[in-house]
């Protein structure tokens, strides 16, 4: 039989043993986070850098264009750089979170850039004679719109189903004065999602064939 003793300094050892690993794979973790910490956030600033140039690139096409006047054939890839350039803010914002500063300031940039390059769209509409359609849809990533989600992915199926839809996404709780502007125009409350469908305005979640006849006087072909 072991002294009462000797199994108390067994099990004193024990614990000691235990509580370094325990220590020893706390403080590693620690120094392997702060590191993976360190490490994104110099890619963050890298990315933010990036969408910044891009972002300037897209204003600059931007004018372009509308110095091109009814000339113009770029507007398609302009557009296609404003959904490359939502995806990537997307993206920011699902590593930062909504809330993160920085995220704001360059999805509120991004909002002025959506709403001039829709401006240009209804000129050219008016002045040309074209029948391009436009949505403007407004969500909230605050985890108060449940059915966000879905009403993207049905925004998105249309687009690729038709030609001549120009989608642009707006985060309704964004404080833009010229967002703001645009919400009164169009009447569009806090609830989402809604969206602005050639001038008209449409609450509540809408499935594609509702968008489809929503649509029809737009060109899809």
């Amino acid at each position: 039989m072991i002294p009462k003793k000797v199994r108390r300094d067994i099990s004193y050892s024990k614990f000691l043993i235990a509580f370094s690993l325990t220590l020893c794979i706390f403080l590693i973790g620690v120094i392997v986070g702060n590191y993976m910490l360190t490490y994104k956030l110099s890619k963050f600033a890298d990315y933010e850098q990036d969408l910044k140039i891009d972002l300037m690139a897209s204003e600059i096409e931007d004018r372009i264009i509308e110095e091109a006047g009814c000339n113009a054939t770029g507007q398609l890839q302009l557009t296609q750089s404003l959904y490359d350039l939502s995806a990537r803010l997307g993206y920011l914002e699902n590593q930062l979170g909504w809330e993160d500063p920085q995220v704001w300031r360059m999805k509120k940039y991004y909002s002025l850039l959506e709403l001039r390059h829709w401006l240009y769209m209804k000129k050219i509409n008016e002045k040309c004679g074209f029948n391009y359609t436009t949505i403007l849809y407004f969500y909230s990533n605050k985890g108060d719109c449940p059915k966000c989600e879905s009403q993207a992915f049905v925004l998105g199926h249309l687009k690729e189903k038709y030609e001549g839809i120009f989608l642009y996404s707006f985060d309704i709780n964004m404080d833009n004065a010229a967002l703001n502007t645009i919400k009164q125009i169009y009447n569009v409350g806090n609830e989402t999602p809604s969206l602005v469908v050639n001038e008209k305005r449409l609450s509540g979640f809408k499935d594609l064939g509702e968008l489809e006849a929503a649509t029809k006087n737009g060109q899809l072909k």
